[in-house]
């Protein structure tokens, strides 16, 4: 039986649109899909409608949406006890703790948890300061750390990100991006000219000695622009060199999604601070800040405090803990390797057929697919990008791709739940392949004039 305030409630998309406009503060994106229902990876909006979820929510439901598994620890958590304040501690907890030090690189074995990626970059940035004694944070052009004072100082990305007064935090620089694809540097096939350029940039404006820099090793937000193997590796010898601490975000590709526990591991370094959110909590809101015994012990001593209403809560770290047994129990982390190399062999394919295709990169279940004009020009085109967008969310696929005049408007990303199989891939791929054909024939596109691309 339905009371008759539920029969008031809107029955459509539109409906529950109206009445969004009606009570809500407007947020960064407006797409009109009011989604109600989830399974696996797929997603359902009001109107009855079915989606492929090629966005994992928002990178967070990497076990795919309402696992069986995964509710079930809801349930339980949620039936023995939810909340303690963060004065106390609780076997959730430390099972949570224990099970990162377990499959984080080297010694990074201390870990505190919150809620979002942004409280995770807030709270890495006052430990190495704390730990250091300095105060300048190093971090790169077009990186993305969070939306708090201090996390929106370190991400590089300008217009709206920087549009409110008194935004950026003092002691903050920004360095090059190592992006091969449009590389400003001449010969820069491994990124160390941009590494030069950056640390160049470090000594001319700062001490020389930061307290830390912190970069992702896939710039999701950027268009999943992955820095070489080279480059990381002279930033981690830069940061033993100076005493800065090496603090790496992997809000996005943690936890699995790149084939790896955590992207950093590609690159055969260990950092000093690696940040965790998203698919850690699988879709509840959890992040972590994990560090080294010998760091989290002297910043003990040095008064280090962090803390926040829910600080280590049980039921937060309860489902963290079970979205990682998933991924452990059902070898999706393996999975998420050889469905991102199957995704990937076919972009490619799609871009040797495709002028509009300019490059495609990623590891794992973290794609970016860079949409121009033509090769030739390499012209951004963030229209041929919405327009694909676009007849894929027509068509029952959903893209990591934000409308035109957003940041990186014409790179669209791919970021699955792991448990994506090859059938629901090749379902998926269908779609984009037509996308990208309508997109051709329908968008009128042209370089501006007397504009080159690099």
């Amino acid at each position: 039986m339905t009371s008759a305030n539920e029969d008031a409630l809107p029955q459509t998309v539109q409906g529950w649109l109206e009445l969004d406009k009606k009570y809500r503060i407007k947020g960064r994106y407006d797409i009109s899909q009011v989604l109600i229902k989830g399974e696996g990876v797929r997603v359902w909006d009001a109107d009855g409608k079915v989606y492929i979820d090629f966005e994992s929510g928002q990178v967070c439901a990497s076990t795919g949406h309402c696992h069986p598994a995964y509710t079930k620890a809801i349930v339980d958590q949620a039936g023995q006890l939810v909340q303690t304040g963060s004065g106390y501690t609780d076997p959730p907890r430390i099972l949570l703790a224990k099970k990162l030090a377990e499959i984080m690189p080297g010694d990074l074995s201390r870990s505190y948890f919150a809620c979002t990626g942004s409280e995770a970059t807030e709270a890495a940035i006052r430990l190495a300061k704390i730990y250091t004694g300095r105060t300048e944070i190093v971090a790169l052009t077009r990186g993305y750390h969070g939306m708090t004072h201090a996390s929106l100082s370190a991400t590089g990305l300008g217009g709206k990100f920087k549009s409110i007064p008194g935004s950026g935090l003092p002691g903050f620089i920004h360095i090059p991006t190592p992006y091969a694809y449009r590389s400003p540097y001449k010969d820069d096939a491994d990124d160390m000219a941009a590494f030069r350029q950056g640390m160049e940039a470090i000594n001319w404006t700062t001490t020389g000695k930061p307290a830390a820099i912190i970069l992702e090793v896939v710039m999701s937000v950027a268009g999943m622009i992955i820095p070489s193997k080279k480059y990381v590796q002279a930033v981690r010898e830069w940061c033993t060199n100076t005493g800065t601490l090496m603090i790496i975000d992997e809000a996005q590709s943690g936890v699995g999604r790149t084939g790896r526990w955590f992207a950093i591991e590609h690159f055969e370094v260990v950092p000093d601070i690696i940040t965790t959110s998203k698919s850690l909590g699988g879709g509840v809101p959890l992040c972590g800040v994990t560090t080294t015994p010998e760091i989290a012990d002297r910043v003990a001593e040095l008064g280090y405090h962090q803390s926040s209403s829910h600080t280590d809560d049980p039921f937060l770290a309860a489902v963290g803990l079970a979205n990682i047994e998933i991924l452990e129990n059902e070898k999706l982390v393996q999975n998420a390797d050889v469905m991102g190399r199957y995704l990937k062999e076919n972009f490619e394919k799609m871009q040797r057929e495709h002028e509009i295709l300019g490059d495609v990169r990623g590891l794992g279940l973290m794609i970016g697919l860079e949409i121009v004009i033509d090769k030739a020009s390499k012209a951004p085109s963030p229209l041929h990008a919405s327009a694909i967008s676009e007849y894929c969310r027509a068509h029952g696929l959903l893209l990591g791709h934000r409308p035109t005049g957003a940041v990186s408007g014409n790179n669209i990303r791919i970021l699955p739940p792991l448990i994506l199989s090859h059938s629901e891939a090749d379902e998926a791929l269908a779609i984009f392949r037509d996308a990208v054909i309508h997109a051709e024939k329908t968008v009128k596109a042209q370089p501006p004039a007397g504009t080159a691309w690099m």
